[in-house]
């Protein structure tokens, strides 16, 4: 059942078919690399950096450290910066790789963040790699000549890829003579990688690649003074092998926000004319305020500035004074190093009116889901996804610019092929141009992000933001409501013709189905499948958002989830994604674990080797999506012709370890099949959901053990899926051809006909391991 007969080897993505095999190992490198995650990557042109002036006694020990010469051994090679949040760690960390990035002295620079690949410790070191390729060409020419060898390099463990792509070919230099410069490397953020244990490994790594002395660089590490950092650190803090410097909370920075807050202040006035007044606004009385209030955190002054400054002039005094009155912080107590802050913000907050506060939150709420410290997201997207027009957005805006970042594009321009007045999907585009696109499409109304992650600490904590807060019960049950309501809102906008989806009858454009449509058909015929798409995931229980749902809300809520229609729903990622091999994909609700395959009518998930899966969480999912008939045990009846039973095997689970479920998601023709089974023994987690059994069946049962050649054999090659925002998460693929294979049901929407449930196979039909279940427990569902 190839989808190219008589090919393979090959990946079918977003992007040009590719042949694995005639990649360069360096090609291989880059695709298992995290480009984002550079100094100068175009993903992180926002990233925060040190004002002028400020921060200069910390950016020149750094840079004194980096570049000094090692008479004697005297030059400690591991630096370690370490502090609290919104201290200006990354801004510090960010303006030291740049400088000297530009003086031609940094080896390479890892720059981890909460959300997307950046948070991959699997990518971490042969993103180093290859950032020291692009500027050592004989360390190049050995890693390209390892890897084209075996292209498994990039997928083993970190101490594996750290002997073999950066160790081993440093040692194969020096052993011809060319030893490599001693350069730093600078890692910012590395609390905020994925795992825990990963943070402690690449701290061992490196300290015993130092005293090893295996590698000639020296690493810089900033990160919060968590516990398990500390304690990975502890061993070399007493020693000349690590260099620690704390950066606290405290008036160390006093002067330097003092310098930060005048030179704000006279830029806002010089910007209406209004300069000569800085010698009397604001007072230095006044500045003094906003130095002890910020306590140490820029974030504070940053804020005060962008928050004055949207208003007109005549509201400078009276904003301030606000800021500045002890009644505005409700009385609040300074017993957290963030009270003031917090007032702050809160200020800001209570002074948006209430007809919008509400859509305020639901942006909000939105927005932290995929939250990263200098990623933009679609604001096309967002705003589509929770009913804001463009007229409620930019009345948002006007009261949080000082905590929201906004940015906008010039319109996008399209190649001469492309009619604006027609469909995105009457155009007969490459797969080249439709991944190109993407990228246009999702920033035509614009991006957003928060500007500092204090922001989002506050939003997530109730302790902190009290009325605001986006992570209560009664948030989740807003976000709830508004993501149902507006996924029905769009499915019924579409009707199903064939195996595609077409607008309902009636329905002149795309733009009648957007609260914020951009007035093109190319633009909106795309943008409003994506947004069906984005709620859909958001609601579906592969994606991390649907665990919280199901903890916190009533049942009465959540049954609302059995009424969603899953078949458009797939249909949507046929529309916008095709066939093809997915790797960042979200499995069972764990982000970014699994790698997954569209095929035809179907999409294949597995989940990652390396994910840690626990089985007890899954099924009291499946458990309570049971109980609340969102999931229904499915029995598929295929008659009694020998090729029915050879698609419809009897279980012969014999394995505690192993288990398996078979099921209808949601109700008649709005449903899909899905099945999943794990082994905990041989640790795989497998599942696909389907609209045509059959098919699906009869692909598993042949490819099972093959499907993912593509991952093992070059995981390097395989694209991230495309899923919800503007970079791309979250998101699944599934392809629809043919007729539904469901069973008959009773008008309560349960199976019947008991009788035909049980069906045998000969042993010669049983050649590999895989079991569909055919009898199941008609309340769980699950064969054991």
């Amino acid at each position: 059942m190839s989808v190219l007969p008589g090919a393979h080897d090959f990946v079918i993505n977003n992007g040009p078919i590719v042949n694995t095999y005639n990649q360069s190992g360096i090609d291989i490198l880059y695709e298992a690399s995290t480009p984002e995650a550079s100094v100068d990557a175009e993903e992180r042109s926002y990233a925060p950096s040190c004002y002028e002036g400020t921060r200069e006694q910390y950016i020149e020990d750094i840079t004194s450290w980096a570049t000094a010469s090692n008479e004697d051994n005297a030059i400690s090679p591991l630096y370690w910066m370490k502090g609290p949040a919104a201290v200006g760690k990354s801004a510090i960390a960010q303006t030291c790789a740049d400088g000297l990035q530009e003086s031609g002295h940094l080896a390479a620079a890892f720059f981890f963040s909460v959300n997307g690949r950046r948070k991959d410790h699997i990518r971490f070191f042969p993103t180093l790699a290859y950032q020291l390729s692009t500027t050592l060409p004989d360390y190049r020419d050995i890693v390209n000549r390892k890897i084209s060898i075996d292209r498994t390099l990039v997928k083993k463990t970190m101490s594996s890829q750290f002997r073999s792509l950066i160790v081993e070919p440093l040692q194969e230099l020096k052993e011809r003579g060319k030893d490599v410069q001693r350069r730093p490397i600078i890692i910012d953020g590395l609390d905020e990688c994925q795992s825990t244990s990963a943070q402690m490994e690449i701290i061992e790594i490196i300290a015993s690649s130092i005293q090893a002395g295996s590698t000639p660089f020296r690493w810089a590490i900033f990160s919060r003074e968590e516990s398990h950092i500390v304690a990975a650190f502890t061993p070399f803090t007493e020693t000349s092998l690590c260099h620690s410097v704390l950066l606290p909370i405290s008036r160390e920075a006093d002067g330097e926000i003092g310098l930060y807050l005048r030179g704000g202040f006279e830029n806002m006035l010089r910007r209406q004319n209004l300069l000569h007044l800085s010698s009397s606004w604001p007072t230095a009385k006044q500045i003094q305020k906003l130095v002890d209030a910020a306590a140490g955190l820029f974030a504070h002054p940053a804020t005060v500035l962008r928050f004055i400054d949207r208003h007109s002039y005549p509201e400078f005094d009276e904003i301030l004074e606000a800021i500045l009155d002890p009644t505005s912080k409700r009385g609040r107590q300074c017993t957290s190093a963030y009270a003031e802050l917090d007032a702050l913000y809160t200020l800001i907050l209570q002074r948006v009116p209430n007809n919008i506060l509400l859509s305020m939150q639901l942006l909000f709420s939105y927005m932290i889901v995929d939250y990263d410290d200098d990623l933009y997201l679609s604001l096309a997207l967002l705003c589509n996804e929770v009913g804001i027009s463009e007229r409620l957005f930019r009345g948002i805006y006007h009261h949080v610019q000082a905590v929201v970042d906004f940015q906008q594009y010039p319109p996008p321009t399209f190649e001469e092929t492309i009619n604006p007045e027609h469909s995105y999907f009457d155009h007969d585009l490459s797969p080249s141009s439709k991944f190109s696109l993407y990228h246009t499409l999702s920033r035509v109304h614009g991006t957003i992000a928060f500007r500092h992650k204090s922001f989002y600490d506050f939003l997530c904590d109730p302790a902190r933001s009290s009325s605001f807060c986006v992570t209560t019960p009664v948030m989740h049950q807003n976000f709830f409501d508004c993501l149902i309501q507006q996924h029905h809102r769009y499915a019924a906008s579409y009707e199903i013709q064939g195996t595609k989806l077409a607008p309902s009858s009636g329905m002149a454009s795309s733009s009648a189905s957007l609260s914020w449509p951009h007035g093109s058909e190319f633009v909106d015929s795309w943008l409003k499948p994506r947004t069906f798409l984005d709620i859909s995931v958001a609601l579906h229980h592969d994606y991390p958002r649907l665990g919280i749902f199901l903890e916190v809300l009533p049942s009465s809520s959540l049954q609302k989830l059995a009424e969603l229609d899953y078949r458009k729903y797939l249909l949507s990622h046929i529309m916008l994604n095709g066939i093809g091999v997915f790797s960042i994909s979200d499995c069972i609700g764990l982000p970014f674990a699994g790698v997954s395959r569209t095929y035809e009518s179907s999409r294949f998930t597995q989940l990652q080797k390396d994910v840690d899966f626990a089985p007890d969480i899954f099924l009291a999912m499946v458990e309570k999506l049971g109980r609340l008939r969102v999931i229904r045990p499915y029995h598929p009846q295929f008659g009694s012709s020998r090729a029915a039973s050879v698609l419809h095997t009897v279980s012969r689970q014999t394995s505690s370890s192993k288990k398996s479920g078979l099921y209808k998601l949601g109700y008649e023709d709005m449903s899909v099949v899905w099945y999943w089974e794990f082994d905990t023994e041989k640790r795989y987690f497998h599942e696909f959901q389907t609209v045509n059994y059959k098919e699906a069946v009869a692909f598993y049962k042949a490819e099972k053990s093959t499907m993912w050649d593509f991952e093992v054999e070059d995981g390097s090659n395989i694209e991230d899926e495309d899923g919800s925002n503007a970079e791309g998460e979250g998101g699944n693929n599934m392809v629809e051809r043919g007729e539904p294979g469901h069973g008959h049901g009773d008008t309560n929407g349960h199976e019947v006909n008991e009788q035909q449930k049980k069906e045998k196979v000969d042993n010669e039909d049983r050649q590999d391991d895989t079991e569909m279940p055919s009898e199941m427990d008609s309340s769980a569902g699950i064969v054991s």
